[in-house]
């Protein structure tokens, strides 16, 4: 039901005290607030009354949690406490994308549990090479900092961050639950010190259509399969269904390139595309066998090209249209190679486009002398809490519910598309849930070399620029211009010259690397 906004303020008014779990201490907060809000007459009062209606729908996003346990503070064993920084009105400065999505995500649940917590949300800054964010912690002087994985060790370094180890173990925090590779590799990037958490990570996994494998008489894929092996059941699987459309063996979506992965198979098996110096390593033995196994894939049509259809290149296709369009939510594609957040696309394509074929999820392709790694695993950015900051404890205390078990709960249950760095319930081990991206460790070194290239810009413009140039040599293979030989050779040598253009680039004495 839509309600008259300006009823707002006088329906929580008349709230009875502990309905939904509230105790009389937070009424009485929500309540000093709403007449504070009422008495400032300046121009953030419509957005401020605006946030308190969104607070209020808050409690009913949480309504489907234990709200006494909650509100109480009592959510996995936590005693029910409150700490000094609670006692009085505390302005936390966060950094985060916009002040929308935050307060839709963290901020209001927070202050439900929190009502004397406000919050600025400042502008984010504008480079991520080290000397620069620090002048902007400098001028803008956050409370919580949501940092590149790869900023983790010079804003140690410098003093910045707050270590975060003694918090944890003075607080009782349980790192058990955390997916290990994630800690593992936050500590990696900090020495071996913990200087951030982060909520949500990402990784891929090998979706796979149960139905389509059986008419087949295929055996499904098993977690951990080779990428050798994924794309020798994918070449068993080709030709037209009933309606005359193709079926395919493999699809890594839309607007994914041949090129994306061929560098996917190799950096499975270890392969890299450079050195750490930026020599090119292209035009190799061991890259040959990954370029012919995939090109022959497109060109036999067993691998989906992944070309955006001609409607959607005004970036206006619809959702549904686009999920008809997809040969593997459509029952014409036997694999998915694709991100945690496909599932819920899966998902929804049941009642959207009924899809109703039988699916499931394996671990994504590992090496066989790899078989326990992911090779596609990120951790974009963590969040770290400002060593100089007066309000630091208030700062872990947003950390701590950020990246809590309720919140992860909460977020799961609404089938959000990012992937909670929280292991998940004994039911979510369906075919069909998360359990298949936690399975396999990372070799976290490994990952913080691809956080780094993707992220500073000196190292980025090299790999968009490689990676420009790669889409380019594949596609003239795949088209018969060039032999797969003259292909890589030809890349090979753009690589070398991308490499000598960037090192005659002043760098300020810092190295890209990927």
């Amino acid at each position: 039901m839509i309600r008259n906004e300006d009823h707002w303020e006088k329906e929580l008014s008349e709230a009875p005290l502990g309905i939904g779990g509230f105790n009389e201490r937070t009424i009485r907060k929500i309540k000093e607030r709403v007449a504070v809000t009422s008495a400032r007459k300046n121009q953030y009062q419509p957005v401020l009354a605006g946030a308190m209606v969104v607070m209020l729908a808050a409690v009913g996003w949480l309504m489907k949690d234990p709200l006494t346990d909650w509100f109480a503070g009592r959510g996995a064993g936590e005693n029910a406490r409150i700490d000094a920084w609670d006692n009085e009105p505390v302005v936390l400065k966060v950094q985060y994308p916009d002040r929308e999505s935050f307060m839709r995500e963290v901020g209001l649940p927070f202050v439900v549990r929190h009502p004397n917590a406000q919050f600025e949300i400042p502008i984010p800054p504008d480079s991520m090479e080290p000397e620069d964010y620090l002048q902007w912690i400098r001028e803008q002087e956050p409370d919580l900092m949501q940092i590149p994985l790869f900023l983790v060790e010079p804003l140690a370094e410098a003093g910045v961050i707050q270590p975060l180890d003694a918090w944890v173990g003075r607080d009782g925090v349980e790192l058990e639950p955390f997916h290990s590779p994630v800690i593992r590799t936050i500590r990696e990037a900090g020495g071996g010190a913990l200087y951030g958490l982060t909520p949500f990570f990402e990784t891929y996994a090998l979706y796979y259509n149960k139905s389509l494998f059986e008419r087949f008489g295929v055996a499904a894929p098993q977690d951990r399969t080779t990428w050798k092996e994924a794309l020798e059941l994918a070449s068993r699987f080709g030709g037209q269904d009933a309606s005359g459309q193709p079926i395919y063996g493999l699809t890594n979506g839309w607007g994914v390139s041949p090129f994306e992965l061929i560098r996917t198979v190799g950096e499975a098996d270890g392969l890299r595309l450079t050195d750490p110096d930026l020599n090119p390593t292209i035009d190799s033995v061991s890259w040959q066998d990954v370029w012919e196994r995939v090109i022959r894939g497109y060109r036999e049509g067993w691998i989906f090209d992944g070309q955006w259809p001609s409607s959607a290149s005004d970036g206006h296709m619809a959702e549904t249209d686009l999920y008809r369009a997809d040969p593997f939510l459509t029952g014409r594609a036997a694999m998915a190679f694709r991100p945690h957040y496909y599932r819920q696309n899966v998902l929804s394509a049941v009642d959207r486009i009924g899809f109703k074929d039988e699916w499931g999820i394996v671990t994504q392709p590992v090496s066989s002398d790899r078989s326990a790694l992911a090779s596609e695993f990120s951790i974009v950015t963590v969040f770290a809490v400002n060593a100089n900051s007066p309000n630091r404890d208030a700062a872990w205390a947003l950390l701590k519910f950020m990246t809590g078990p309720e919140l992860a709960k909460s977020n799961r249950s609404k089938g959000w598309g990012a992937l909670s760095t929280r292991l998940p319930d004994a039911e979510e081990e369906s075919a069909t849930g998360e359990a298949a991206f936690y399975k396999l460790d990372v070799d976290s070194s490994a990952v913080l070399r691809r956080e780094e290239a993707r992220l500073r810009p000196s190292s980025s413009i090299f790999i968009q620029s490689l990676q420009s140039a790669g889409d380019e040599e594949v596609r003239s293979a795949l088209k018969g211009n060039r032999t797969l030989e003259q292909a890589m050779s030809h890349l090979q040598k753009r690589a070398e010259q991308l490499a000598a253009s960037m090192r005659t680039e002043p760098k300020d004495g810092r190295e890209s690397q990927e």
